[in-house]
């Protein structure tokens, strides 16, 4: 492992999320300042996350690439256009910057995702669980910081952000090693067509990280609303999404470095079952208690994305691009687009009632979870330096 390099890229990671979810911990604010429904507001969340529906095509793109410019380039996008959201006047200039913005968190995730897979070693899952620490802090800590931003400096100077993106755009472009040793003599990696006998696998992963990402992305997205509704101010409504987002962190910290020593699946269908009554039970008690379920719910539910990631990785090395952003960008831009109905429901049953459905859908998710093809860990990754050996 690398340690290093892999710290670096996991830092500009931190960076990309944190411009990725600005949006939901201000969401209470942008409604009340634009006077949107909260149908028009999940439809800001399908936006930035469906531009993630492009990421094969960006995986297939970064896989033919002698360079990984797209890490640069993905990083750069969303730290100019993402805090531009600030400054929006309409709704349609909010939906152009974060569309952007989101673009350049799209075309970010592929190529460094495979970086990162490279800089682990022999320790893939441990190594991407780290990777997706620093991502996870980014989405964990932009709530905390976000309200107070809006509150004490105010929304119009958060283009001033845009700064810590470009210090850590320069530090990759000079210290990352960036070159894709996966493509030689001029050869282009494969499309999806010739994904072969790692097609089929790679659709049961990609469909249990849609399933999963409809309840992750959908409570996470309006556990602020439901917040203010319950009566928090302006910059304590984060505090929820944050603890929900860093207990995600933890708990796929932990099962990254669980999966590099025992068999990755149960880990995976086991940590999606727990997860529903942890967090129905965080709707429907008061107090500490209720936190105490969110942590153990939220981290239960984004356990497992080191683990089907290197998972992916393992079915398709010489594709790692291509196989990251399928349980990756991909997975969760299918998952966005149940923002709007979720926020539809919500306008006529409440938010509260919807969630409490919501959250039931990681039972399904785990039935599925059965189906998912053996290895990840420690010996997918050795399996990988086979391929990539006597090939």
């Amino acid at each position: 492992m690398r340690r290093l390099p892999l710290l670096l890229v996991s830092l500009a990671h931190f960076c990309v999320d944190s411009y990725a979810t600005m949006l939901a911990p201000v969401l209470p604010l942008v409604i009340d300042r634009l006077g949107l429904s909260l149908a028009s507001a999940g439809i800001l969340g399908t936006i930035v996350s469906a531009c993630n529906l492009s990421q094969p095509l960006l995986g297939i793109w970064a896989d033919r690439m002698r360079r990984r410019w797209l890490v640069v380039g993905g990083l750069g996008l969303a730290a100019v256009f993402t805090p531009l959201m600030g400054i929006a006047p309409t709704y349609y200039t909010l939906v152009a910057a974060l569309t952007i913005g989101g673009f350049g968190v799209a075309a970010f995730h592929p190529q460094v995702f495979s970086l990162a897979g490279e800089l682990s070693g022999d320790r893939r899952a441990f190594g991407i669980a780290l990777f997706i620490f620093g991502g996870t802090m980014g989405l964990g800590v932009t709530p905390l910081w976000m309200p107070y931003y809006a509150e004490q400096i105010g929304l119009d100077l958060l283009p001033l952000v845009t700064i810590p993106g470009i210090l850590f755009l320069l530090a990759v472009w000079r210290w990352i090693p960036l070159d894709n040793p996966h493509l030689s003599d001029g050869a282009a990696a494969v499309s999806l067509s010739g994904l072969g006998p790692a097609a089929g696998g790679l659709a049961i992963i990609t469909a249990v990280v849609v399933l999963r990402s409809v309840t992750g992305l959908g409570f996470g997205f309006f556990l602020a609303v439901l917040s203010k509704e319950q009566g928090m101010g302006a910059a304590a409504i984060g505090i929820p999404l944050a603890i929900y987002n860093i207990s995600g962190v933890v708990g796929a910290l932990l099962f990254g470095y669980l999966a590099d020593q025992v068999k990755p699946k149960p880990l995976v269908w086991g940590s999606l079952a727990m997860s529903a009554p942890a967090l129905y039970a965080f709707l429907h008690t008061d107090g500490s208690m209720s936190y105490v379920a969110l942590a153990i719910g939220g981290g239960l539910l984004l356990s497992s994305n080191s683990i089907l990631v290197a998972l992916a990785q393992d079915l398709a090395p010489k594709q790692s691009g291509l196989a990251s952003s399928l349980p990756l960008g991909f997975s969760w831009g299918l998952a966005s687009l149940a923002l709007g109905p979720i926020g539809w429901f919500a306008d006529r049953i409440g938010i509260a009632e919807t969630l409490s459905w919501l959250v039931l859908l990681p039972l399904v998710t785990a039935v599925v979870a059965l189906f998912l093809p053996p290895g990840g860990g420690r010996g997918g990754s050795r399996r990988v330096e086979r391929v990539e050996s006597e090939s």
